[in-house]
């Protein structure tokens, strides 16, 4: 304590008179040395304490930024995985449309004599594959309407009935004939004209009535949503609405047979074009089909 007065006394002019001049000076110059120390390691302190606060400013921006360009990346390549998963669905129903475009083609491609001689050889085999003796029926052609040139109806029809997976299997099998000469007719007709056949036909579908298996071109040329949504195409419902109509004339009728669960085979004769019931969409008819009157 004494020595703290003692330094206060030479630090203040009015007592340093009384007191040792050279002794005075050496006090006042080791305090201006002590404050000025101090003042340096405050400056000091100052200077690495705000150089750490930068350094952790600058981690935390640093940081901050490579969170947001991680979530910035992970947006990329979610945006990226989306549209590759668009692009390839895209792709998959070009492929799929391609592929239909190519069964109707090969379904209504011309064909020649021996060509049609092979097709029902195998028809006949298919049958007796089957345990069947073939039993042939000949079909004419005709239209009702404009409904343009009937050889590429008429050359799937012929493809369509003695297919190896159609009623060939129940015995039946086929040939096209002219001038009349037939067991029955299948026709090719406008919409507008269905009902001239029978009230009982609609111009939304398709109908058989007595010798006429009328397929309405409506149908032909654009299937019906329930048919399409349900998963089908088509070339596949060129397949079911020929084998279906044709199946009335050989003594089957509609939804003789009905869905047997879903997720299951829909039969043939059941009305695929205005109901599925939870069925998959089928173009031939189903094992306990396979009969013929």
């Amino acid at each position: 304590m004494r020595f703290i007065r003692y330094v206060l006394r030479a630090l203040n002019p009015k007592t340093a008179v009384t007191m040792d001049s050279r002794q005075v000076f050496r006090i006042r110059r080791c305090v201006v040395a002590g404050v000025i120390a101090v003042l340096v390691i405050a400056m000091v302190s100052c200077g690495v304490y705000g150089v750490k606060m930068h350094a952790q400013r600058a981690a935390q921006a640093s940081q901050s930024a490579t969170s947001t360009d991680k979530t910035t990346a992970k947006r990329q390549n979610s945006k990226k995985e989306s549209s590759g998963k668009q692009s390839q669905k895209s792709q998959d129903n070009a492929d799929t449309e391609d592929s239909v475009q190519a069964e109707l083609k090969n379904q209504s491609a011309s064909l020649t004599d021996d060509q049609r001689n092979e097709i029902l050889a195998k028809a006949q085999q298919t049958a007796r594959d089957n345990g069947h003796e073939p039993t042939q029926y000949t079909y004419c052609v005709a239209q009702k309407g404009d409904v343009g040139s009937l050889d590429d109806f008429a050359n799937a029809v012929y493809r369509i009935l003695n297919g190896e997976r159609g009623w060939s299997r129940a015995g039946a099998t086929f040939v096209q004939g002219a001038d009349g000469n037939c067991d029955f007719n299948i026709v090719l007709s406008e919409a507008r004209y269905m009902t001239t056949f029978s009230p009982d036909c609609s111009t939304e579908y398709s109908c058989r009535v007595d010798e006429n298996v009328i397929i309405n071109d409506d149908r032909w040329n654009g299937g019906t949503n329930d048919w399409l949504s349900a998963g089908g195409d088509m070339a596949r419902y060129r397949v079911m609405v020929i084998n279906h109509e044709v199946g009335h004339r050989l003594g089957h009728t509609d939804n003789e047979t009905t869905c047997a669960g879903a997720g299951q085979l829909a039969p043939l004769m059941q009305e695929q074009s205005m109901h599925l019931d939870g069925c998959a969409t089928n173009e031939y008819p189903l094992d306990g089909e396979l009969w013929i009157k």
